[in-house]
């Protein structure tokens, strides 16, 4: 008997758990991708760069050509066809064709990974018809703001949003030799990962590098004329012309055909999973950006929209549809961005969320070295860690610096994921060599400065 797995959303999740399905299952399993867009497994990460130049063809954000999928791994993956409606009893989907076709497929399990929408509040909404207007959430929207950008030879652009897209854009656009503005309202870049005296140091690139930062500055409303958008009007009263918009404050839950089959929405707005990616019907499984998960530190729900989980969960998911054991336990939140030459990398919760989750947070902040102090060429990190002051348990990071700032994140990550606590850090392993790291490490560095705090005995987390 076969079986037959739908997927919706081709994606990162998508393509992963429908690859994987597939592998295991072999000529036992039919596996369908429905895509309502022209590409399948892209790298949405990509597209500042592409924007940029950096990247010069579309094409080079795909993983993997179609034919990957469709000739050698035998997926079915139909392209331009919109799933519009879940059937749960009867266990079959609705989908519409580019070309108005509609058709009915009868499948025995259901893999959701709709992925996450650019929010984008409800004033606003109609001036996403306005050709200098634009969110960035797929291929299509990168390729149409390049072709404004170049080919318009736009001079002003305002990014609205300082998070993950409008750092890396603003780069971007700089490097094109556009004016940037860019409008945040919280009082510092990366507000969702950052605490504000690493925030201080993650700016520097940008101001440095002639971007218009305006932070602690909301958009009041938008001033159109001739069918294009020409201002923005600030809460201060202030207004900004520009020849292109582009508002990045955040991503949502692409939840509306979960809702609509009367699955269990969990309560950060994203879907329901337990830890084999199922969904409140065990036969329908939530992948990627579309689906909440645990924080690891916290122990509560949480929906954290990147794609190296996305990715996870994919395969989980597959391996669990073709009758294996996979779970995804959760994760610490960690996240890398880079601009103008500086990286910018977070994991676990900053001092201000380890606060407000109840923990008594403490923290060490230091600037040092990332060579040997002899060696010509070393660059520089600014470190922050966090610890909960009671039981030294390590809670979270945060890094700006030179490239070595994305790896000493990552040891914390791994250390978060074992609870560990700040004598693990101090006695982890680290590797030395003078070219590439200095025999203190600055992530041992701040785990003695911890442990002045906490005293050098160790407790139990």
């Amino acid at each position: 008997m076969v079986v037959r797995v739908a997927v919706v959303g081709g994606g990162a999740a998508g393509m992963a758990a429908a690859s994987r399905a597939k592998r295991l299952l072999g000529d036992r399993g039919e596996v369908v991708v429905f895509e309502r867009g022209g590409w399948v497994s892209f790298a949405l990460c990509g597209t500042p760069y592409y924007i940029g130049c950096t990247v010069k063809r579309l094409e080079d954000l795909v993983h993997y050509p179609l034919s990957e999928f469709v000739e050698k791994r035998g997926i079915d993956v139909r392209l331009y066809t919109e799933v519009t409606e879940v059937e749960p009893d009867a266990r079959r989907l609705r989908y519409r064709r580019g070309s108005g076709e509609e058709g009915v497929y009868e499948y025995d399990y259901l893999v959701l990974a709709t992925g996450a929408v650019p929010k984008v509040p409800g004033p606003w909404r109609g001036l996403l018809g306005y050709e200098n207007f634009f969110t960035l959430r797929s291929l299509e929207d990168a390729d149409r703001i390049r072709a404004y950008v170049v080919r318009n030879n736009v001079k002003r652009v305002v990014i609205v949003g300082a998070g993950y897209i409008g750092f890396e854009l603003s780069e971007a656009l700089r490097m094109l030799g556009r004016e940037v503005t860019v409008l945040e309202m919280m009082p510092r870049v990366l507000p969702a990962v950052l605490d504000d005296d690493v925030a201080e140091v993650a700016a520097r690139p940008l101001l440095e590098n002639g971007v218009d930062l305006r932070l602690g500055t909301a958009v009041r409303e938008f001033e159109a004329e001739g069918g294009r958008v020409r201002r923005a009007v600030l809460s201060n009263g202030d207004a900004v012309e520009a020849d292109a918009f582009i508002v990045a404050i955040g991503v949502a839950p692409n939840r509306g055909l979960a809702e609509r089959a009367g699955l269990r929405i969990g309560e950060t707005g994203a879907v329901w999973t337990d830890e084999r990616m199922r969904t409140s019907r065990p036969e329908i499984y939530a992948v990627g950006d579309v689906a909440e998960t645990t924080d690891l530190v916290t122990g509560k729900r949480v929906w954290i929209p990147l794609a190296p989980a996305a990715n996870k969960m994919g395969f989980v998911a597959g391996t669990n549809i073709a009758g294996g054991e996979a779970v995804f336990p959760g994760v610490v939140r960690t996240s890398v961005t880079e601009a103008f030459g500086t990286v910018v990398a977070a994991t676990g919760l900053s001092e201000a969320q380890a606060e407000r989750e109840g923990f008594h947070p403490v923290a060490a902040r230091l600037e040092a070295r990332t060579k040997a102090a002899y060696m010509p060429g070393a660059g520089r990190v600014v470190l922050k860690v966090v610890a909960d002051g009671e039981t030294g348990r390590l809670l979270g990071a945060q890094a700006v610096g030179d490239e070595t700032a994305f790896w000493r994140i990552n040891v914390v990550a791994a250390l978060l994921m074992k609870k560990a606590t700040v004598w693990d850090l101090f006695a982890a392993d680290l590797g030395y060599m003078p070219k590439v790291a200095p025999v203190w490490d600055p992530l041992v560095i701040a785990a003695r400065l911890l442990m002045r705090k906490l005293g050098t005995r160790p407790r139990a987390a």
